[in-house]
């Protein structure tokens, strides 16, 4: 890390600043050191976000300066300052002090400055941490304070505390330490081992999966931040939920009993996508004989064999890409192929390819709304094959679900969810047409869909949600607030159904 000083930056300033960039970016070290060309400031400390046990500074002087010279200005201070000489540089130790005390020490700064053989004033510093407090922290106890409090993702980054996201809030842990630079090391051996760490260094990103043996699976998101390394946790249960807890229409468990076509979950990141498709899968699991295959970066929820056989293969362990995964899926006798992510053309052709040739196909998008969905699938392809594409969705679709989490009254969240059932020849008209808009009204007006301003006007209705939650759900507010003040406009009554 380096910092760079200005024309009125004192010794003092330049470690108070680089002390408190480093415990901000990597945590709280016990020993560090600041480097410039003809300078090294060299501190230990149990603590050193309040005490400084040992400091010493090494520094070069001007030439023709007697180090009695030195050593006279710094007895003048009656601050306990020590001298002595080594390979051709001072060295002066500083009594122990808190960081409140710094102020005082400002004699030594000037002192320095006289004496030293170049200014340090307008200066860059390297600052390098070689060893950090060690805090103890076990990954496993965390995990179970995260289900303890019912929170769906635990976040550790190097200079702060431990946070998790409870009913998508992100609440710090208080009372643990921050965690450093060397912890997340550990941390990411912990969940990881020595191959996860070295992925992490050599891509700057990874992704897999740790087992929490009685609590769930951990996916875990390495990344790194300032130099150091930081790691999103989310928590997925040992078991599916099965459709009865998801407060999703039955109307989605009937995508499962069919046996062809493509059924995409969509939504932002934390929507409950992945929950959604688990209680998908595992459903034809309990309720048919089949094959069913899963594609995922990394591997989710975990399934055991019941009436159907469940084959999961993790992109980068047991497959180099999702379309390779896909297009040699085909040839190993699936009923059902679940793939994680429709990230880019490949994957789309490779999945709409599988639809049409009579397998039941399961996958995401992040995309918010059922038309946004199948605008972002076109939009993937060239201009020349558009017409060809729209041909395939239009045929193969059995429907999309988006969904939003909201706030649930009384704590927890649930899901707001939009509706779109393919294979109806109105569906596929519009599709075809490239009439995408007429959806907007189809799925308003189809007592088997829902658009997510119907949902939320029911959620309310039915005292799951607040007011201000149910409207942060909507796209048309004003349509919304005419139902709840029983206004029978013609589109509170499409809303209203």
């Amino acid at each position: 890390m380096l910092i760079g000083s200005q024309t009125t930056s004192t010794l003092l300033d330049v470690f108070r600043i680089g002390m408190t960039e480093i415990i901000r970016a990597t945590g709280l070290p016990t020993e560090a050191e600041f480097k410039t060309h003809n300078c090294t400031i060299s501190v230990q400390g149990k603590n050193l976000s309040n005490r400084i046990d040992t400091m010493r500074i090494y520094f070069t002087p001007r030439e023709g300066v007697a180090p009695s010279e030195v050593e006279n200005a710094l007895n003048a201070t009656r601050l306990g300052f020590r001298m002595r000489q080594e390979n051709g540089q001072l060295v002066i130790s500083v009594p122990s002090f808190e960081w409140r005390q710094l102020p005082a020490l400002i004699p030594l700064d000037q002192i320095i400055e006289q004496f030293v053989s170049k200014s340090l004033r307008s200066e860059t510093w390297e600052l390098e941490v070689s060893e950090y407090v060690d805090n103890g922290f076990n990954i496993n106890r965390l995990i179970e304070i995260m289900k303890e409090k019912k929170a769906s993702d635990l976040h550790l980054r190097a200079g702060n505390r431990p946070f998790i996201r409870v009913d998508n809030d992100l609440l710090p842990l208080e009372d643990t330490p921050v965690i450093s630079k060397d912890d997340m090391e550990k941390f990411v051996l912990q969940l990881g081992g020595e191959a996860e760490l070295q992925m992490l260094e050599r891509e700057r990103e990874s992704s897999f999966q740790y087992h929490a043996a009685g609590i769930g699976y951990l996916r875990c998101s390495g990344y790194i931040k300032s130099g150091a390394m930081a790691i999103a946790l989310r928590l997925i249960p040992e078991q599916p939920l099965p459709f009865d807890a998801l407060n999703i229409p039955d109307v989605v468990r009937k995508v499962c009993d069919k046996h062809r076509g493509l059924f995409l979950v969509c939504g932002i990141t934390g929507s409950g996508k992945s929950t959604t498709l688990a209680a998908m899968i595992d459903y034809i699991n309990e309720q048919r004989r089949a094959h069913i295959i899963t594609i995922e970066d990394p591997v989710e929820y975990v399934y055991v064999d019941k009436k159907s056989i469940v084959s999961q293969r993790q992109v980068g362990r047991d497959t180099h890409s999702f379309g390779n995964a896909l297009r040699g899926s085909l040839r190993e006798d699936p009923d059902v192929i679940l793939v994680g992510e429709m990230r880019d053309m490949e994957t789309i052709r490779a999945g709409l390819s599988a639809a049409e040739t009579g397998h039941l196909v399961f996958s995401t998008l992040h995309t918010t709304t059922a038309v946004d969905t199948i605008n972002r699938m076109i939009s993937y392809f060239p201009q020349n094959e558009r017409d060809l594409i729209r041909q395939e969705i239009a045929y193969s679709l059995q429907g999309v679900v988006c969904q939003r989490l909201l706030k649930k009254i009384g704590g927890g969240r649930i899901p707001a969810v939009e509706i779109l059932l393919g294979g109806m020849p109105i569906v596929r008209d519009a599709i075809l047409d490239g009439d995408l808009d007429k959806l907007h009204g189809i799925i308003e007006n189809d007592s088997d869909m829902r658009s997510f301003d119907q949902y939320a006007v029911e959620l309310y209705q039915k005292g799951l949600v607040s007011k201000e939650e149910a409207i942060s759900a909507c796209a048309n507010e004003e349509g919304f607030q005419r139902i709840i003040s029983g206004i029978k406009s013609s589109e509170g009554r499409r809303l209203l159904k």
